[in-house]
């Protein structure tokens, strides 16, 4: 195994590459675009050991790649070849990002922004699937918005026995997806939250906190609506919608695929909606799980059929794709399997490269444990 060269900085940090979470990776950082996607193939695939889900987004440093695994590993692998370079064991999976600390300051406030789930024991209370200011230099909570009031609901509520599901009994509509930091088209800050109600949020930070306009995009429900991501560019802000639940609980037509809203007004700017073309495929759904991520003229979302997908930012016009959902020659002998999806790990570009997880084997979704790689064709 030989070092890392980690370089100046941080190249993708592990949830995007500013401070507020637009998840948009410019020239600066990516040479990728809408006009060079059809030139990528797949340079090299890794398989996450003992593990049925791939769900820690990569960071990026120099020449190295930081990923967590679910078995507790934390891998340092060579961004170019894929080839570990160490492996550090945890005590538990690493379910998010693995991040890398900036080296300048928090700036953007001295407040931390964060979109919290529903109560899991009653009473529920005026904190629960909200959207929290919290102060960076004390933790005291400056303000907050509650969405969704009297939410409780833990997945006993989801049992024949239903042992410890709250009175409430949900409807389990909280904030899984990042908050993001934005400036509208009159130049007011504001911060946009999506739900897993399938509504979207603008909220006004020069006024606490306050409603500037709300939008339901989705049908919602324990994993539908907005999930774990959405990213910004410019005015247009990438909704990606899961609409997995339906039934009698969450009512109303199902609406996956990528969305495009402006962030000025929340209205629609354009809609590309998911075929089901899983043909009866176990766990396989039409909806997109997975954070979204933009790059010039693009935004790429990873979906529960396994695609990865990429719709052209104007238009919303799917521009290229990429089945993930099956087996790739790993770097280290063997086979890495790809599946649905999911989680806050949403495609990172870096430099002339594309790396991606493939695989959420939980919550009925199809199994996998693939990062693959992908670089400009030789």
């Amino acid at each position: 195994m030989r070092a890392a060269h980690t370089g100046s900085g941080p190249d993708v940090r592990g949830w995007g590459v500013e401070l507020d979470n637009r998840r948009h990776f410019d020239e600066t950082v990516t040479a990728l675009s809408a006009a060079t996607l059809a030139d990528l193939e797949l340079k090299w695939a890794f398989a996450y050991p003992d593990a049925l889900r791939a769900r820690s987004q990569p960071a990026i440093m120099g020449d190295t790649l930081f990923v967590g695994g679910q078995d507790g590993s934390v891998f340092a692998l060579d961004k170019r070849t894929g080839c570990m370079r160490w492996r550090f064991q945890t005590v538990a999976e690493v379910r998010t990002g693995i991040v890398i600390g900036p080296r300048d300051g928090p700036g953007e406030r001295g407040l931390l922004y964060v979109g919290t789930g529903e109560n899991y024991s009653s009473p529920a209370n005026a904190f629960s699937d909200a959207i929290v200011a919290l102060r960076l230099d004390t933790g005291a909570i400056a303000w907050h918005r509650q969405m969704t009031a009297g939410d409780a609901w833990n997945m006993g509520c989801e049992t024949a026995a239903r042992i410890n599901c709250p009175p409430e009994d949900g409807p389990d509509f909280d904030f899984g997806a990042a908050t993001i930091i934005a400036r509208d088209g009159e130049g007011r800050d504001v911060l946009l939250a999506g739900q897993k109600s399938g509504h979207v949020y603008a909220l006004d930070l020069s006024r606490r906190g306050a409603l500037r306009w709300r939008r339901k995009l989705g049908r919602g429900g324990i994993q539908g609506g907005v999930h774990f991501g959405m990213a910004v560019h410019g005015q247009t802000l990438y909704v990606p919608m899961s609409d997995f639940d339906g039934g009698p609980r969450w009512p109303g037509i199902a609406r996956p695929g990528m969305f495009a809203v402006d962030i000025s007004s929340g209205e629609t700017l354009w809609y590309t909606a998911h075929a089901d073309r899983c043909r009866g495929r176990a766990f396989c759904q039409p909806g997109i799980s997975a954070a979204a991520t933009s790059i010039p003229g693009a935004v790429l979302g990873g979906a529960m059929d396994g695609v990865l997908r990429a719709y052209a930012a104007d238009t919303g016009k799917v521009v290229w794709s990429f089945d993930t959902a099956r087996e790739f020659a790993a770097t280290h002998g063997g086979a890495a399997r790809g599946g649905s999806m999911g989680g806050a790990s949403g495609a990172v570009p870096s430099g002339d490269m594309l790396f991606v997880n493939s695989g959420y084997g939980i919550y009925f979704h199809m199994p996998g444990a693939a990062l693959l790689a992908f670089g400009p064709k030789d």
